[in-house]
C-alpha cells in the first residue's frame, strides 16, 4: 500500500464527476466523509470543474458550493429505481455526456469504466461480506452484483482506514493505494466552563442535559445499539448512573423494530431520542457527554471516535481492528457484549473540565486528507 500522496501538481481545468446519492441529506457517516472532502476538493481546485450525478432533487443534495452542476435525473419515474441501480444505467449514461476526466465513486460502485479517463474509488467498509444480514436489501444486492468488479477495475482504490485495506486485501485481492482517514472540523475542540454552559442551553430544547452517555450511528443492527441500551438499563435498575441519560442521535434505520420497542419501554429511565440533531450543535453533543459509546459488530473505520477524541470526551469501543484505529491508544477497548459494556460503564473515567482541555492524541482533518488524495485523483 503507498504511504504517501502522489505529489504530482493536478491538471488545472479537470472535469470530475461525483456520485450524488452519496451527499443525500441529511448526511450519513458515508455522507459527511464524502461531503467533507469534496468541500475540501472545492478550496483546493479553484479551476476544476465538479458535477454531481443523482436521481435526487437539488435541494436533498449537500452541494460544497455553487459551482457544483446537478445532473439530476429527468424522468420521474427513474428517479425510483434503486440507487446502484440507476447510477450503472441512467447515471453513467448522462456522465458519458460531460467528458470527464475523472469520476470519484465515493460509495464504491461506480459508473462503469466508460464515464471518464480514469475511475477512483472509495472503500468504506465490506458489510455485504461481514455482516451481509444487517444491509437493506437492495443495497446487499448490489455489492454482491457489483463491488469485488468494480473495485479490481478501478484506477485507484482509497479506503477509510488501513483497517478496511486489509480486510480488502483478504476479501478481493487488492489493497488501497492511499488510505485516507475522516478528519474533524475545525469547531470540534475542548470547551471551556463558559463554553459548557452556552452549549447546554443550546441542547435543552432537543431534550438532552448532562449527565449523559452518547452514541452516535444509525439505529441498525451492526452498530449493536440494543446491547448498550441493555447495559444501561441493567445499571439503572441497579441504581447506578444515578442522573445519567442516554443520548442516542442518529437515523432510524431499519431492521430494528426489537431495539425500538426496548427504547420506548425504558425511555423512562432517561433514554433520549433528539431525532436529527444540526452538524453546528454536533460539537456541544460530543463535548458534553461523560463518554461516547461505540458497540459496533463491525465498522469501517469510526467517525465518532475521532469527533469525541477531538473535543476531550473519553470513548468506549468494541475490540475490533478499525475502532481501535480510530482510537489509536485512546480509551477503553471491550467485548461488544452485554459483560463487556456493563463492566465499562461501571468503571467509566471521570474527566475533568480541565484535562479535557488537553491534548486527546493527534486529529486527521480534513484538509489535510484531501491534500493527500488530490495528487491520487489527478495525478500529472
Amino acid at each position: 500500500m503507498a504511504t504517501a500522496a502522489v505529489t504530482c501538481l493536478p491538471q488545472p481545468a479537470s472535469k470530475i464527476g461525483i456520485d450524488g446519492d452519496a451527499l443525500r441529506k441529511p448526511l450519513s457517516g458515508v455522507g459527511q466523509y464524502v461531503f467533507n472532502l469534496c468541500k475540501e476538493l472545492d478550496r483546493l481546485l479553484p479551476s476544476a470543474s465538479f458535477f454531481v450525478y443523482t436521481r435526487l432533487a437539488p435541494e436533498n443534495v449537500a452541494l460544497p458550493s455553487e459551482r457544483w452542476v446537478v445532473r439530476q435525473e429527468p424522468h420521474s419515474l427513474a428517479r425510483k429505481i434503486p440507487s446502484f441501480a440507476w447510477l450503472k444505467t441512467r447515471g453513467a449514461a448522462l456522465a458519458r455526456r460531460d467528458n470527464l476526466d475523472v469520476f470519484w465513486a465515493g460509495r464504491t460502485i461506480h459508473p462503469g469504466k466508460k464515464v471518464a479517463r480514469r475511475i477512483v474509488v472509495t472503500v468504506h467498509d465490506l458489510n455485504h461480506r461481514l455482516v451481509p444480514k444487517t444491509m437493506e436489501w437492495a443495497t446487499r444486492l448490489s455489492h454482491i452484483l457489483w463491488f469485488d468488479r468494480d473495485v479490481r477495475s478501478a484506477d485507484a482504490i482509497f479506503t477509510n482506514s488501513q483497517g478496511t485495506s486489509d480486510r480488502l486485501q483478504h476479501w478481493v485481492g487488492r489493497s488501497a493505494d492511499l488510505v485516507i482517514h475522516p478528519g474533524v472540523r475545525p469547531d470540534f475542540h475542548p470547551m471551556d466552563a463558559g463554553d459548557r454552559e452556552i452549549a447546554e442551553q443550546a441542547l435543552a430544547p432537543r431534550g438532552i442535559r448532562p449527565p449523559y452517555l452518547l452514541a452516535v450511528s444509525t439505529l441498525e443492527p451492526r452498530k449493536n445499539i440494543g446491547i448498550l441500551v441493555s447495559a444501561f438499563v441493567k445499571l439503572k435498575e441497579a441504581g447506578l448512573l444515578h442522573d445519567h441519560q442516554l443520548v442516542l442521535v442518529g437515523a432510524k434505520g431499519w431492521q430494528n423494530k426489537e431495539l425500538a420497542q426496548k427504547i420506548s419501554d425504558n425511555a423512562a429511565l432517561g433514554i433520549v431520542l433528539p431525532g436529527y440533531v444540526p452538524d453546528e450543535l454536533m460539537p456541544a453533543v460530543f463535548a458534553l457527554a461523560d463518554v461516547l459509546v461505540m458497540p459496533s459488530l463491525y465498522e469501517g473505520f469510526g467517525m465518532p471516535v475521532l469527533e469525541a477524541r477531538a473535543v476531550g470526551t473519553p470513548v468506549i469501543v468494541s475490540d475490533i481492528p478499525e475502532l481501535k484505529e480510530a482510537a489509536d491508544g485512546q480509551g477503553r477497548v471491550v467485548v461488544p457484549d452485554l459483560g463487556g459494556i456493563e463492566n465499562a460503564l461501571k468503571q467509566m473515567p471521570v474527566v475533568s473540565v480541565e484535562d479535557r482541555q488537553r491534548a486527546y492524541g493527534e486529529i486527521f482533518t480534513w484538509a489535510k486528507s484531501a491534500q493527500r488524495m488530490v495528487g491520487m485523483l489527478l495525478p500529472a
